[in-house]
C-alpha cells in the first residue's frame, strides 16, 4: 500500500463522511481502509477524524493533513510539468479554468489556433465561479484562469487580453426600440426600458454589479426581474425575447446567432471591462502555459 493510496482513502472519507462507505466506493474492505487510517493517525501521534459524530468529520489536525496533501500534490504536478517542458512540448498538459460563459466566448479560438501547433499538448477546461478557481489555481491544480477581476496582485500574475464594451441588449422583435433616440442611452431611453422586464445575474458577478449601478446612475429599477446565475442564460432568454440582458462585445462576435438582439450602450465609461488570464506568482508556469498565454493574446489582438 502507497501513501499515495492512503490519501486517497482520507480525502474519500472526508468527502463522504462515512468510513464503510468509502470503503465500498473505492472498492476496499473497511478492515484495510480503517487500517491505513489507523497507521497514519499513529505515525502523526493524532486523530484526522472525529468518530464520535455521525458523518464523521474532519479534526483540527485532519484540515492540515488534507491541506497539505493538496500542496504536496501541486508540487508532484509542477515536478512533472517542469519535465516535461524538456521534450519541447511535444507532450504536456494545461488546465485551464473559468466561467461557462469565458470559456466559451474566449477560449475556442486561442484553442484551435494552439492546438494546430501544439498538437500533442493535453489541454483540460475547467467550469466554474472566480473565488473556486482561485482557491483551485493556489493548490496547484489549475495552471491557468480567466477572471474580469483583479483582486490580489501580490498572489497572482494578470495578463490582459481583452478589452471591450459591454452592450444593454434588448429583444429585436420589441417596440420599444423604436422608442429609442440612438445607440448611447439618455436618462429617459433607459427609463423606458425600466418598465420592461430585465434579466440579472447576482452581485458577486462583473456583470450583476454592472446591472445595479446603471439603476442606480439612472435613479430607476425595472418594473419585473428574473434573476439567474450564467450570462448564457440571459442571452438565449433575451434572445426569446424574455427581457433585457447585458452582453459583452466578444460574446456577440463569437457566437453565431441567427437574430441579434437591438443593441445599446448605457455608459461609455461604466460599459467596458478588461479580461485577463491569471496564474499564482509563485507558481511554476510551463512552456505550454506560457505558449497558451501567447496564443490568447495574439488571436484576440487580431480581432
Amino acid at each position: 500500500m502507497n501513501k499515495r493510496s492512503v490519501n486517497d482513502y482520507i480525502r474519500t472519507i472526508a468527502e463522504l463522511g462515512n468510513i464503510s462507505l468509502a470503503a465500498e466506493t473505492l472498492g476496499v474492505s473497511q478492515p484495510a481502509i480503517s487500517a491505513a487510517l489507523k497507521k497514519v493517525e499513529s505515525e502523526l501521534n493524532t486523530v484526522l477524524f472525529d468518530r464520535s459524530k455521525q458523518p464523521v468529520e474532519l479534526t483540527d489536525a485532519g484540515r492540515v493533513y488534507m491541506d497539505y496533501m493538496d500542496k504536496l500534490e501541486g508540487l508532484h504536478n509542477q515536478l512533472t510539468q517542469t519535465i516535461l517542458d524538456i521534450e519541447e512540448l511535444k507532450t504536456g498538459h494545461i488546465v485551464i479554468g473559468g466561467a461557462t460563459f469565458f470559456n466559451v466566448s474566449y477560449l475556442p479560438d486561442a484553442i484551435a489556433s494552439f492546438a494546430g501547433k501544439y498538437p500533442d499538448v493535453n489541454i483540460e477546461i475547467v467550469d466554474g465561479k472566480v473565488p473556486e478557481l482561485t482557491s483551485e489555481a493556489q493548490k496547484g491544480m489549475l495552471d491557468l484562469f480567466i477572471t474580469p477581476v483583479v483582486e490580489d496582485e501580490a498572489r497572482y500574475e494578470y495578463v490582459e487580453f481583452v478589452n471591450e464594451k459591454i452592450y444593454l441588449a434588448v429583444p429585436s422583435g420589441w417596440d420599444v426600440n423604436r422608442k429609442i433616440s440612438g445607440t448611447v442611452l439618455t436618462k429617459e431611453d433607459f427609463t423606458t426600458l425600466c418598465r420592461h422586464t430585465f434579466l440579472i445575474l447576482k452581485e458577486n458577478q462583473h456583470l450583476g454589479r454592472l446591472m445595479c449601478s446603471l439603476f442606480d446612475k439612472f435613479g430607476c429599477r425595472p418594473e419585473h426581474i428574473i434573476a439567474a446565475e450564467q450570462t448564457m442564460t440571459t442571452l438565449a432568454l433575451t434572445l426569446k425575447g424574455v427581457g433585457i440582458s447585458l452582453i459583452t462585445e466578444s460574446s456577440i462576435n463569437s457566437m453565431p446567432l441567427r437574430e441579434r438582439p437591438a443593441l445599446y450602450i448605457a455608459d461609455e465609461d461604466l460599459c467596458k471591462r478588461s479580461i485577463y488570464i491569471a496564474y499564482p506568482r509563485n507558481k511554476y508556469l510551463s512552456k505550454a502555459a506560457r505558449e497558451f498565454i501567447s496564443e490568447l493574446k495574439a488571436v484576440h489582438e487580431k480581432k
